[in-house]
């Protein structure tokens, strides 16, 4: 092998900290060491590595095999000589330390032999040189236990002249329990050394010294109503225990919590209201103050009390925590048992007496403050802090909060009903401004994506709308929960921050005003999508055609996706979302919220179909479904005579912008698009939240919701076909058509072998409509469900004009029967090439009318009796056609005039 070759494959270990490897030789080195055998990791004395080498030596030994073998074993070994190398290197500063640290002890070890030995020495020669007498000792020691003596009166009487200075420093200090000490002290002192005159006096000072001591404790005591200090009140808890007034101090403390609430409640109002006088009461105060301010005067007041419950949460806590000793047999302790039973009793009671105190401040509050007058951002607000009110009872003693709640939900109802009237009332004029043209948004545009529903993401599938398993089961608990882990953090700190504080926060939206939902990652968290501020795309892209690759628009038959919504639909939705969330701050009005919506969706739907079925000029009672006749019905008599929240409201006017007359667009068609398919858009999005409604109302709640969803929005698609009707009868001239149908001689004796004219006046009707429908298609998205929904509209309409026109004709043979065959099959042939509905819908309704002229009298009669589609007029015609007896004719048309079909 070359030198050159050598040096360029011989490799060495690693270095230490070496950047010098890339990231593909360390790589390597990794797989060379996971290659290299676990046998060769063996133990010396067990494992001879030259020996196992020799044995799986390759055979046969060629030069070559050798050499690659060696090569490899070569490479292993300074891989891992440097991988070792590595390691104690990484370990070297460790290992430094442990021994700087075993020489230290090793000093130190013999600096204690030092003193040790030291010690000995002194001990010995201490031993050995004591002769001192032992009766000199007892003399001496006995004339200082006289002096101590002498000089313990004397520090007495210096002690018990300073005790009131020494107290007042004491309690300066806080610290009660020496202060009553020194004081207690003093006293049995001064008792025990009466024998001096100066005691008398001073006994009778430490008494009044002691009664002042005890006012600053109360009053230090009154303080931890506001603000409860561990330590300050562990103090305070000696000190009295001290004075033997445990159970006393606890009942002067509840005295304390009660004109707490008091006191922190007037000084919330006065604030607002200016100088009050003291004894002005409290009710007084409430109704004083501006209505403009009660939103934060609000805040004020159930900031101020929760303070108060937060001390007294933590007076609770720290009883729970230090009066947990095991009960004893002897009489002290268990009167110590006794006590401290009954100031754990004391303060459980505690805790609903100062909650219901609370509860009665506020709701005296709120009963003055006149809920119903708020703008809805300030309503919304104040029904967050009463939420967060309640939710501070919860974790405060358990309480539902029953009277507060009940309280919330009677102003809440009221006042969700005034707003809900002014909702309507904005409805109603934007209905009558709107016009009825296409928003541009995504194809994959819902509710989720509006700034109001940016808080229901967690409960709502993005893909489908719907509310999944476990949050369909949870989702009022696990926010509940949430909410309680969120307040009792407050609780469990005295701090000067508070649950109340986002309230505070000028950057917090209704969104937001929960503080509970962590921000959720999403790609489309922004407040407000794009496609509602700009297009977002370009002309092309912004109906949703797909291009060629000569960009060229393909038809609107090749968009799979759409979605048509108006600037209504979209305020529809967001006070939709406003709505839930009243809901979500009480969810006790979920039912009257849930009404309230739907009767914004009726309003909208019921107004769509008086704006554009005005000018429908066919008869309606094949184009109304029975649910679809039932609903309009309900919706027409909920606004006559619905609820006292919408008594007699009345419908929008019709706008006279909305021209439903011009024929080049199709007499409104596109306005007529938008309005159904945003109507159908606004019923998918209900039924995305059906699910979310249905864990927020009470089970047997849950009919009406099913009731809605079943009689009022799967029925919306069924307004396509009114509506679209009202531009497809005006697409072909049905009397032009009509006259031209009945110049064919339907009572020709052999079968034509070519369609009748008027086919193709027909057929060049609907070409024409295709083209404008192409036009159209400029302005609006139309997918192939639209199209295929204004088609079929169309094709009900040919085909009933059909039927028409075969009913005029007063005589037809077999072979006019056969030109009525050829000519429908012709003209549908053509509707099928033109609108892409493959088959066309409705065919059988005129190919079972032409076919019924073939039938004999007893088929006739059947046909007569189980068709009721058919009118009395082709009915009529039918049997007079193809019935030729006089007598059967006759008792057909009998027949047919019993059943009283309305033409």
């Amino acid at each position: 092998m070359l030198s050159s070759d050598i040096v360029e494959n011989r490799r060495g270990p690693p270095g230490v900290n070496s950047r010098s490897l890339s990231s593909a030789h360390s790589a390597a080195d990794l797989e060379i060491l996971r290659e290299i055998e676990n046998v060769y990791f063996s133990s010396p004395a067990d494992f001879d590595a030259a020996r196992y080498v020799l044995e799986h030596a390759p055979a046969p030994p060629t030069c070559e095999s050798i050499e690659h073998m060696f090569t490899k074993l070569k490479r292993q070994q300074q891989v891992v000589s440097g991988k070792a190398l590595h390691l104690i290197s990484q370990q070297r500063d460790n290992c430094d330390k442990e021994f700087a640290e075993i020489q230290n002890i090793r000093t130190q070890l013999s600096l204690t032999l030092q003193t040790c030995r030291k010690a000995r020495e002194h001990l010995r020669t201490a031993s050995n040189h004591l002769t001192m007498s032992t009766f000199v000792i007892l003399a001496n020691f006995r004339k200082r236990q006289i002096i101590r003596s002498v000089l313990k009166c004397l520090e007495l009487l210096r002690s018990l002249r300073s005790v009131e200075n020494d107290v007042t420093e004491l309690l300066n200090k806080k610290d009660f329990y020496s202060a009553i000490e020194l004081i207690l002290k003093s006293r049995k002192a001064a008792a025990a050394h009466k024998e001096y005159a100066c005691i008398t006096d001073l006994s009778n000072r430490l008494q009044d010294t002691l009664v002042l001591t005890e006012e600053k404790l109360d009053s230090v005591l009154s303080s931890l109503c506001f603000k409860f200090d561990k330590d300050v009140f562990t103090k305070l808890r000696r000190a009295y225990g001290l004075l033997g007034k445990t159970q006393a101090a606890m009942e002067q403390l509840h005295m304390h919590y009660s004109s707490a609430v008091n006191e922190s409640s007037v000084a919330a109002l006065k604030k607002y209201t200016g100088e009050a006088s003291i004894d002005t009461k409290f009710q007084d105060l409430c109704a004083s103050v501006p209505s403009g301010k009660a939103p934060a005067c609000v805040l004020d007041l159930c900031e101020n009390l929760f303070y108060i419950m937060r001390s007294y949460y933590l007076l609770v806590d720290w009883h729970s925590k230090h009066d947990e000793e095991p009960a004893c047999t002897n009489v002290f302790d268990i009167q110590k048992n006794v006590s401290r039973e009954y100031i754990r009793q004391k303060l459980k009671a505690g805790l609903l007496r100062i909650w219901h105190d609370v509860q009665g401040k506020v709701s005296i509050f709120l009963k003055s403050s006149g809920l119903e007058d708020y703008p809805f951002e300030k309503f919304v607000q104040i029904l967050g802090v009463l939420r967060k009110l309640t939710q501070i009872g919860e974790v405060f003693c358990g309480d539902k909060s029953d009277v507060l709640e009940d309280f919330i939900k009677t102003q809440s109802v009221v006042y969700i009903q005034n707003y809900h009237r002014g909702r309507l009332e904005e409805l109603k004029l934007f209905l009558e401004n709107e016009a009825w043209e296409q928003c541009p948004v995504k194809s994959t545009f819902n509710l989720l994506n509006l700034q109001e529903f940016k808080q229901f993401k967690k409960y709502l599938n993005r893909s489908d709308g719907v509310v999944t398993k476990n949050q369909s089961e949870n989702a009022s608990s696990v926010t509940s929960q949430d909410d309680s882990v969120y307040v009792t953090k407050y609780f469990k700190y005295d701090s000067s921050s508070s649950p109340f504080d986002m309230f505070r926060n000028e950057n917090t939206t209704n969104d937001d005003i929960f503080g509970l939902e962590p921000d959720m990652p999403s790609d489309d968290s922004e407040d407000e999508p794009d496609e509602l501020k700009r297009d977002f795309v370009e002309e092309n892209d912004r109906h949703g055609y797909a291009t060629t690759g000569n960009n060229e628009a393909l038809s609107p038959s090749k968009v799979r996706h759409s979605v048509i919504v108006a600037n209504t639909t979209l305020s529809v939705l967001r006070n939709c979302g406003q709505y839930l969330q009243i809901c979500r701050y009480l969810p006790q009005t979920a039912l009257e919220v849930v009404v309230l919506m739907n009767q914004l969706y009726d309003y909208y739907f019921y107004t769509v179909h008086t704006f554009f079925t005005s000018d429908l000029d066919v008869s309606s009672t094949t184009l109304y479904t029975t649910k679809l006749t039932a609903l309009l019905k309900r919706i027409t008599n909920s606004l006559e005579n619905g609820g006292s929240e919408n008594r007699h409201f009345a419908g929008p006017e019709q706008p006279h912008h909305l021209d439903l007359s011009s024929e080049s667009n199709l007499h409104g068609l596109s306005e007529r698009i938008v309005a159904v398919e945003s109507v159908i858009f606004l019923a998918k999005q209900y039924e995305m939240l059906q699910p979310y409604l249905e864990t927020m109302v009470a089970p047997h709640q849950r009919l009406i919701l099913e009731h809605f969803r079943d009689n009022t929005l799967a029925v919306v698609a069924d307004l396509r076909t009114p509506v679209y009707m009202c531009s497809a009868s005006k697409s072909i001239d049905a009397r032009t058509a009509l006259v031209a149908m009945s110049q064919v001689k339907w009572d020709v004796k052999n079968v034509a072998v070519e369609h009748s004219p008027y086919v193709d006046m027909v057929v060049r009707k609907l070409q024409v409509y295709a083209l404008r429908i192409e036009n159209i298609s400029n302005r609006v998205t139309l997918n192939r469900e639209v199209l295929n929904s204004i088609w079929t509209v169309v094709s009900k309409y040919v085909i009933h004009l059909l039927v028409e026109g075969f009913s005029n004709a007063t005589k037809c043979s077999n072979g006019g029967r056969g030109l009525m065959q050829l000519d429908y099959t012709q003209l549908l042939l053509k509707l099928e090439k033109i609108s892409g509905l493959k088959p066309v819908p409705h065919q059988d309704y005129v190919d079972r009318y032409v076919k019924a002229y073939y039938l004999p009298r007893k088929g006739l009669e059947e046909f007569v009796v189980e068709h009721p589609e058919y009118s009395t007029k082709h009915l009529v015609a039918l049997v007079s056609c193809a019935c030729e007896n006089k007598k059967d004719r006759q008792a057909l048309i009998s027949l047919i005039e019993e059943k009283e079909i309305p033409n």
